[in-house]
């Protein structure tokens, strides 16, 4: 009798750590292949030759569903993790060219039906063009001055269970060319599309979400100073590169361990000012006439060690008003140490990319 016991017993305990494993494998993949169809943008009169017609494109993804291992995967409702590659021959544009693009990505879950859900996806990464401009072979191309440059997107997406692996799915998103006004010209390529695709679970069953016990947070205002730098191109094409030097102070009040608000003061000392006032027959007695300062509202997302920011403010001091007076950045943030944070980031005079900036900071 004994012996039965420990026989059941034993067969009790593997079938449970069997079926627990086929249950909640340690990560949950995905295939995703969608199809395209949109447009490029003539979002300046002077490039409505670049494109006149629709076309086609293909995206192939494979992505991870996260289970809660680090925290913020939970506090941001388990979103998938990513990396994308899409490729579109833009309407057979013999200025454009085809573009190429790799991407990590991360797609937010906006809601938690049974079968019927819808997504945000946001993606970050390179994208290359065929064509670019090129003052004797394709003078006509005034949108892209460079080959590789920074991929944007943004989706919003329906998906619709049909089986346990099986996801038809369907959705709207916006991708962006562009290289920073590091090689001009760059008025920067806008491409809207709509897609249709399937998405195929290489696991059947679902995984298990882990979920922890949410730390409180540090309520006290967080101090960072930075130094930044960049170059920039003005027009005409191929011309001289110009440095720029940032000094910027953040002052952010944690909402919690997601987010945190606040503000940042900016000073710009970029020699691109001093070419400008030139042009624009203004006197410039010393450099330091064309330094600009301003304050700016700063919104951050945390995401661990790494962070995503948006700014948006105007400049307070600014005699070269070229430019106007509002300013924005969104960059990427990488805290290591506690204390240190590398940034990567755009700043941008609204919808014109004034320079892509690298940061070094320390935060207090």
């Amino acid at each position: 009798m004994k012996k039965i016991f420990v026989i059941v017993l034993a067969c009790l305990l593997s079938d449970l750590l069997f079926s627990q494993e086929v249950a909640t494998p340690s990560i949950d993949p995905l295939i995703d292949v969608h199809g395209y169809y949109g447009f490029v943008v003539a979002h300046h009169k002077s490039m409505q030759h670049l494109t006149n017609s629709h076309f086609t494109g293909v995206e192939v993804c494979f992505a991870l569903q996260s289970t809660g291992k680090h925290l913020w995967e939970q506090l941001y409702k388990y979103p998938q993790k990513g990396m994308g590659v899409f490729y579109s021959p833009l309407g057979g544009s013999k200025m454009l060219g085809n573009v190429v693009a790799v991407y990590p990505y991360l797609n937010f879950n906006l809601t938690h039906g049974r079968r019927i859900n819808l997504y945000f996806r946001f993606a970050c990464g390179l994208g290359y063009l065929t064509k670019r401009f090129d003052a004797a072979t394709n003078y006509k191309n005034i949108a892209i001055g460079s080959h590789v440059n920074a991929f944007l997107q943004i989706r919003y997406e329906m998906r619709w269970l049909v089986s346990k692996r099986l996801s038809l799915m369907a959705g709207i998103e916006m991708s962006h060319l562009s290289n920073g006004a590091f090689k001009t010209p760059n008025l920067g390529i806008n491409i809207p599309t709509v897609n249709v695709g399937l998405s195929y679970k290489l696991h059947k069953e679902p995984v298990v979400l882990i979920k922890k016990e949410v730390p409180v947070y540090d309520r006290k205002w967080q101090y960072t100073v930075m130094g930044h730098f960049g170059a920039s191109e003005l027009y005409p094409a191929n011309g001289k590169k110009y440095m720029a030097y940032i000094l910027t102070g953040y002052f952010m009040k944690p909402l919690g361990i997601k987010r945190n608000i606040g503000a940042a003061v900016d000073v710009f000392y970029d020699n691109a000012i001093s070419e400008v006032m030139r042009r624009n027959d203004e006197m410039v007695h010393n450099k330091f006439e064309t330094i600009k300062a301003g304050v700016s509202f700063v919104y951050e997302m945390n995401f661990s060690h790494l962070s995503f920011i948006a700014q948006i403010g105007s400049y307070l001091i600014a005699k070269d008003k070229s430019d106007g007076y509002i300013f924005d950045r969104v960059a990427f943030n990488y805290t290591f140490s506690k204390h240190y944070v590398v940034q990567l980031g755009l700043k941008t005079h609204l919808t014109t990319a004034d320079m892509v900036e690298v940061g070094f900071g320390y935060r207090f």
